[in-house]
């Protein structure tokens, strides 16, 4: 697990070459490839300016050489994807990228801009954080701080700084129809996404002191949101009463009330996200009055639905929450939580530990039988009238439309794969996924991207041929793969890499913690090369790890989720993972996963395994990375 500096990096300065002039062939007359030789160098050149912070020269010339390449193009009669420039468009792309993060991206006040802490940060508050706060956020979301909107969830990074035509956080917001955020309520008004779309083009920038901070909180520069009313008597409960309010009234609260009743604006001013607040009340006074069914005006609301239904919209309670908030009006209105001040969501079970407890109860059997059903369920939805054929193993379940005889050799190789996985890892005897894994093989790219965004509604990302879902409690355990041949080349591993790549990422995406996606992605990457050194794939990595790590703001970013996007997790996630193997080797890397996995925040694993803090390391793995040590290595120079 040790290779050489000069060998790591002679492939890194090959890579590049290859990326660089290593296609330019075919229809190309000589003097555009001369032209596109001096566009190389320019290159270079903004590389250089860039390092130098000299960000508008950078800025200027790079635009000039885009304007070079597209002539380049449009008179060889090429596409952009062309395989003779499509490694140029692919640089100058990274390079607007570092250019926007270095001039528009990071932390501090936009002279004349929309201020995140002033303008954005309340919007959230009053509309999000119902949902995305910090207890049981759904989707693995948290927005109460910006560190957690930087980080994202599972369904990718929230914002893309300098565009926000692709940050996920605005194509919630503006979504049509069910797809749009929040789900209840009233959507966000015109003006208030305008404000969001404005301030993320900006360079979505924190003006604040903390991003770990609450947004909200009043804390170190941040504006306070929530005003403290009086304090309020709370009843504890004895156990005599017929009603548990943390079992049977906290939670269609949380699934009816809360969403509007949140956060720093709540509808009336009455806010429901703690028992502190139910009983405070809002701008009209107390709602609830212990023993007083008739003036307690959450029930005239909610119970006699006059002189307004509450909630809103087709929503109804049911006819037992119905009972059940009656009863526990007339009986006291006691509390048996633990601290009122916590979120009812705390109290209340979300639908993936429910989900969880009841898988857990299941047998293995009982669970592949499940699961099996559940990949027919999946393929039927996305591609009805396309047949597929099973073969099964004890580990896995490879279903797909290619021939039975490539099936067969992709569970053969699975099987094998397992087996390493057991190995490596050090995973007890039996199924590494309860009930097994599920792998879809799909023919072609049709059939891939038509399942994905049927099934999970994501549009998959060009570079993207395959992907891993497992969730924690193996509710959903399955890959979908692309068949994508088995020879390798700079923009492909080949399908037996590929396919050990994401069964490595379905094994580390078990955890019931989160595992940073740099790591989840790095992992299979940098054991697979191990044994396919050679392939042109991880060459192709390595060349391209320099600059996108130099969009980084501070070197502990790399190792932040949401830093890289789908495009440039993989180089990154490589070479740093290769980067730990290197210094360590396999069982110190997997110690650290363990720590990881165990709940260890990154900073407490990285000092344990490697006696290291995040910035120190990100330091020595940077420096690996630099063009001219690498050019000096390669040549034999001291």
């Amino acid at each position: 697990m040790k290779p050489s500096a000069v060998w790591f990096s002679v492939l890194a300065i090959a890579g590049l070459a290859f990326l660089l002039t290593g296609t330019v062939r075919g229809a190309l007359k000589p003097e555009q490839r001369k032209e596109l030789g001096e566009i190389k160098k320019d290159l270079t050149k903004v590389q250089s300016l860039i390092v130098k912070k000299e960000m508008d020269d950078a800025e200027k010339l790079l635009t000039d050489v885009e304007q070079k390449l597209r002539k380049v193009t449009e008179e060889a009669g090429l596409k952009d994807a062309d395989a003779a420039v499509a490694g140029y468009f692919k640089q100058i792309e990274l390079k607007k990228a570092v250019l926007l993060k270095r001039k528009g991206g990071g932390a501090g006040p936009v002279p004349g801009g929309v201020s995140f802490n002033k303008e954005v940060a309340p919007i959230l508050t009053a509309r999000c954080l119902g949902c995305h706060g910090d207890n049981n956020p759904k989707a693995g979301l948290r927005m109460d701080t910006f560190a957690g909107m930087k980080q994202g969830g599972q369904d990718g990074p929230l914002l893309i700084a300098g565009n926000a035509a692709a940050s996920l956080i605005v194509q919630k917001i503006a979504a049509p129809g069910q797809g749009r955020m929040p789900p209840r309520g009233d959507p966000l008004k015109p003006e208030e996404i305008a404000k969001i779309e404005q301030w993320v083009n900006q360079g979505a920038r924190f003006d604040g002191k903390d991003e770990s901070a609450k947004i909200g909180t009043g804390g170190p520069g941040e504006v306070a949101l929530d005003k403290q009313g009086p304090p309020v008597s709370v009843a504890k409960a004895t156990g005599k009463e017929s009603v548990s309010f943390s079992k049977q009234v906290a939670p269609f609260m949380v699934n009816l009330c809360v969403n509007c009743h949140s956060g720093a604006n709540p509808r009336g001013g009455l806010a429901l996200d703690t028992f502190e607040k139910l009983m405070r009340g809002g701008k009209s006074g107390r709602v609830v009055l212990p023993g007083n069914l008739k003036d307690s005006r959450l029930w005239q609301l909610a119970g006699e639905q006059d002189p307004i239904k509450m909630p809103p919209g087709q929503a109804l309670i049911t006819r037992t929450n119905w009972n059940n908030l009656k009863t526990w009006i007339e009986e006291g209105a006691k509390y048996d939580g633990g601290d009122p001040k916590a979120t009812l969501r705390s109290l209340v079970p979300t639908e993936a530990e429910l989900k969880a407890k009841e898988i857990a109860a299941l047998s293995s059997e009982e669970m592949s039988q499940r699961r099996k059903a559940r990949t027919e369920e999946l393929w039927k939805a996305a591609l009805p009238k396309d047949t597929p054929s099973l073969v099964e193993t004890p580990e896995f379940l490879v279903y797909g439309n290619v021939s039975d005889a490539r099936l067969k050799q992709i569970a053969d190789w699975a099987d094998d794969d397992a087996k390493t996985l057991h190995k490596v890892f050090g995973l007890p005897g039996g199924q590494i996924w309860k009930g097994r894994l599920a792998i879809f093989v799909f023919k072609d790219r049709f059939a891939y991207t038509e399942f994905t965004q049927t099934n999970e509604n994501l549009e998959v990302p060009a570079e993207t041929t395959g992907h891993s879902k497992v969730t924690a409690s193996l509710d959903e355990a399955y890959l979908a793969l692309q068949d994508i041949g088995d020879a390798p080349a700079e923009d492909s591993p080949g399908f037996r890499v590929s396919l050990y790549v994401n069964l490595t990422a379905g094994l580390l995406q078990r955890s019931a913690k989160k595992v940073p996606d740099w790591v989840v992605r790095g992992t299979g990457l940098a054991l697979a090369a191990h044994s396919n050194g050679k392939n042109p794939y991880f060459s192709g990595l390595r060349s391209s790890a320099y600059d996108v790590v130099a969009t980084l703001e501070k070197p502990a970013d790399i190792f932040a989720d949401g830093t890289f996007s789908s495009a440039t997790i993989a180089p990154v996630g490589f070479t740093l993972v290769s980067y730990m193997l290197s210094v360590g080797g396999e069982q110190p890397f997997v110690k650290f996963l363990q720590q990881l996995q165990g709940g260890a925040d990154l900073p407490s694993a990285l000092k344990g395994v490697y006696n290291a803090d995040p910035t120190t390391l990100a330091n020595l793995y940077i420096s690996g990375l630099s063009p001219k040590k690498t050019i000096k290595k390669a040549r034999g120079k001291k």
